[in-house]
């Protein structure tokens, strides 16, 4: 090869391979970087009591969760039979769930498409947390509050509030319906009288509620104990 193209190919190989360098830098940075915000880890695994227990993690395919697993928003946990997870939120809230349970994680949301919960608030770090379901919607703040779908998609939704005050509407309406401790409310599919809803809360009696207690796989079922069982004892206590 002539001295003056010899030149050249070096000269266009060497700048390819800056090239290559610069490239190759920008996408171990942009690695180091991690996942966007949305994408990033804002739940972790705590406990499986039995399985299966599935997650889907960046919309990938289900698998086998593990403990001390990472979530983000989109991601979903499943429960089957008597399977039991646990899963806790940086912002603060913990929630546990089974009974054929499937729940997504949304921003500031906790979206329960079938099965049981039961959700509480841990440590001062808090933010608004709410309960979608396909009935509506439950706020939870700084309340322990259970959640059931059942199989049958004509029967009712109940949310309990265990102890503390849950604020309940419905999907397109602003108005609250307000649950105290130790109040239920049934809620049916195509429900949208939230004055007719306000009338159906109903405090269970001492004896129910204490059955409930001594019975419940999320709140008997993990562990280490629910750290409001001392607040939900109370609110059995306090019951007639």
């Amino acid at each position: 090869m002539p001295p003056i193209f010899k030149g050249i190919a070096i000269a266009v190989t060497g700048r390819s391979l800056t090239m290559a360098l610069l490239v190759a830098g920008a996408m171990s940075l942009a690695g180091c970087e991690g996942k966007p915000p949305e994408q990033a880890a804002i739940a972790t695994v705590q406990e499986i009591v039995a399985a299966p227990v599935w997650v889907t993690l960046d919309q990938a395919l289900p698998a086998p969760a593990q403990a001390n697993q990472a979530m983000a928003y989109g991601d979903q946990i499943r429960t089957e039979d008597q399977a039991l997870a646990e899963v806790g939120l940086a912002a603060g809230p913990v929630f546990r769930i089974g009974g054929d349970a499937t729940l997504t994680l949304r921003p500031n949301q906790l979206q329960l498409d079938g099965g049981q919960m039961i959700t509480w608030v841990e440590g001062a770090k808090t933010e608004p947390v709410e309960i979608v379901t396909p009935t509506g919607i439950a706020g939870i703040r700084g309340t322990t509050v259970f959640v059931n779908i059942a199989d049958d998609p004509t029967a009712p939704t109940e949310f309990f509030s265990w102890e503390g005050q849950v604020a309940f509407r419905l999907a397109d309406g602003g108005e609250e319906v307000m649950l105290n401790s130790g109040e239920q409310l049934f809620v049916f599919p195509g429900d949208r009288d939230i004055d007719a809803l306000r009338q159906r809360v109903q405090p269970l009696d001492r004896a129910a509620a204490l059955q409930r207690l001594q019975n419940s796989p999320l709140i008997n079922g993990f562990s280490r104990p629910i750290p409001t069982r001392s607040q939900i004892e109370a609110t059995v206590d306090s019951l007639e």
